[in-house]
C-alpha cells in the first residue's frame, strides 16, 4: 500500500531556474520559485518539483524516510503576494528533490508512471504532523 499526493500549487519556476525540458518530465538542475500565494501548506509542488517547509525539512532530515533529498533554492514572493497577503510570513523553504531509482517500491518517497508524488505508510505518518491540508491524498492498495 502507497498513497498519492497531489500538493498545494503555490506558485511557479523563476526565470533562474535550470530546467533540461527536452526530456519528459524534465530535469530541474538548478531551482529558482516564485510564490503567486500560499494557504499555509509545508509541502507544496509545481511541476516537475516538490518543496517542503523549514520544520517538516528537519523532521525529513531526522528519519531514516528514503528515495529524496533536501536542496536549498532561490525562493522570491510575487509583487502580487506582498499586495495582497501584506503580512504573510513564509517560513524558508527547500527543494524536496525525488531520486531518480528503478526500485521505486523500495524507497519511501517516488513518482509514479503517471508523475504523481507517492510515498509509503512510514512517510504519510510523518507527514501528517505537519499542515498538509491542501494535498490530495489517495490510498493505493497493491
Amino acid at each position: 500500500m502507497h498513497y498519492i499526493l497531489e500538493p498545494e500549487v503555490s506558485g511557479g519556476l523563476g526565470s533562474n531556474t535550470k530546467i533540461d525540458t527536452k526530456t519528459y518530465p524534465p530535469i530541474v538542475y538548478h531551482l529558482h520559485f516564485i510564490f503567486s500565494g500560499w494557504l499555509g501548506d509545508e509541502l507544496i509542488e509545481c511541476f516537475p518539483v516538490y518543496l517542503v517547509a523549514k520544520k517538516l525539512k528537519n523532521a525529513l532530515e531526522k528519519s531514516k524516510l528514503s528515495g529524496f533529498e533536501i536542496i536549498s533554492c532561490e525562493i522570491e514572493v510575487s509583487d502580487e503576494v506582498k499586495e495582497l497577503q501584506p503580512n504573510l510570513m513564509l517560513p524558508p523553504f527547500f527543494w524536496l528533490k525525488i531520486l531518480e531509482n528503478e526500485k521505486k517500491d523500495k524507497h519511501d518517497f517516488f513518482i509514479d508512471e503517471s508523475l504523481k508524488l507517492c510515498v509509503t505508510v512510514n512517510a504519510i505518518e510523518l507527514l501528517n504532523n505537519f499542515n498538509i491540508s491542501n494535498c490530495d491524498v489517495s490510498i493505493i492498495k497493491n
